[in-house]
């Protein structure tokens, strides 16, 4: 049988349905506006605070894990177990369990029909894709490839340099030097 989608624990539900009655009726005025725009959302966990991050993963956990045993069958269209390690992945999980909690409320079935059509496919063939056919084996991990140039990429001295090429070239494009 079929296990049901995870719910998400009630600070996380509350967050969602206040964007969701957000959505609903839009702002009247700037003051409602700036409170609406400073809410978490729960598909970007980095919105959020720490409480509420720390629930988005506790629920994300437990949705790779429904969506591996319910919805895949090749080991290459497979969440990993070590997910967590894979900024990428937490990214659009977040996404893809958020849409899938929005679908379970829809009023017609055509949204949770589109979420099996194309959400959920299209995040297992980007998974696929980012991973590569081998991905990360159950106890096998395997760390990011470009982390030794994103460290580089992160250093004071490439900052610099990056920041130093932007002047020179904003100066030499000056259109008043001309």
């Amino acid at each position: 049988m079929a296990a049901p989608f995870p719910a998400p624990s009630p600070l996380v539900v509350d967050a969602l349905d206040q964007l969701r009655i957000a959505a609903e009726s839009p702002p009247e005025s700037d003051l409602e506006l700036r409170r609406v725009a400073m809410l978490p959302r729960p598909w970007d966990p980095a919105s959020c605070p720490p409480e509420l991050r720390e629930l988005i993963y506790v629920w994300l956990d437990a949705v790779a894990g429904w969506i591996n045993e319910n919805l895949t069958w090749r080991t290459d269209r497979v969440v990993p177990i070590c997910w967590p390690d894979h900024p990428h992945i937490i990214h659009e999980l977040a996404i893809v369990a958020c849409l899938r909690w929005e679908a379970d409320h829809a009023v017609t079935a055509a949204v949770l029909e589109e979420w099996h059509r194309f959400t959920l496919p299209m995040f297992l063939d980007r998974l696929a894709l980012r991973i590569g056919p081998t991905g990360c084996p159950p106890g096998k991990h395997q760390p990011h490839p470009g982390q030794s140039r994103n460290r580089l990429y992160r250093s004071a001295a490439e900052i610099q340099a990056r920041r130093q090429a932007r002047h020179i070239d904003d100066v030499s494009e000056d259109p008043q030097a001309s």
